[in-house]
């Protein structure tokens, strides 16, 4: 990929995210629309929030009082998810299942002796957006059929 391809992607990526509205229906139309697939691993392409939504990967939080965080005014949230720079707590669900729209590795997460680096994006069944550890999603490390994000 030059570098042109790859700058021009990661500005319309990070405007998508910045146009976010949290907690709306919209906010499909994030830089999950970039990305989203059934359970697998990886790939990464499309670019519509039609696509995104309708290709979106069922996802089951098994935790309870698990923080959805999403702060679409800071990048570092979007390129970087973690309690730090995601500060905000869009959501805080149990036991559900929710549309992982696409996975990205962040900041480490340790809880009850496992650890993961890797968030997903996800859209709850109210429409609010916002990231989650793996840890607290089935599946594993790296959630299969949910793509990484392309940026």
């Amino acid at each position: 990929m030059n570098t042109r391809r790859l700058l021009k992607a990661t500005t319309a990526a990070a405007a998508a995210v910045a146009a976010l509205t949290l907690g709306s229906p919209a906010a499909v139309a994030s830089p999950a629309a970039a990305q989203a697939g059934p359970p697998t691993t990886t790939a990464s392409s499309a670019s519509t929030a039609s696509t995104a939504s309708a290709a979106a990967t069922s996802v089951y939080i098994w935790a309870t009082n698990v923080n959805v965080r999403y702060d679409g005014a800071d990048a570092d949230c979007v390129h970087y998810p973690s309690r730090g720079s995601c500060v905000k707590i869009v959501a805080t669900v149990s036991r559900t299942t929710a549309e992982g729209m696409c996975q990205h590795p962040g900041e480490e997460i340790v809880d009850s002796g496992y650890r993961n680096r890797w968030w997903t994006l996800l859209k709850l069944p109210d429409g609010t957006i916002g990231w989650v550890n793996n840890i607290y999603i089935q599946g594993g490390e790296k959630i299969a059929g949910v793509p990484d994000c392309g940026w």
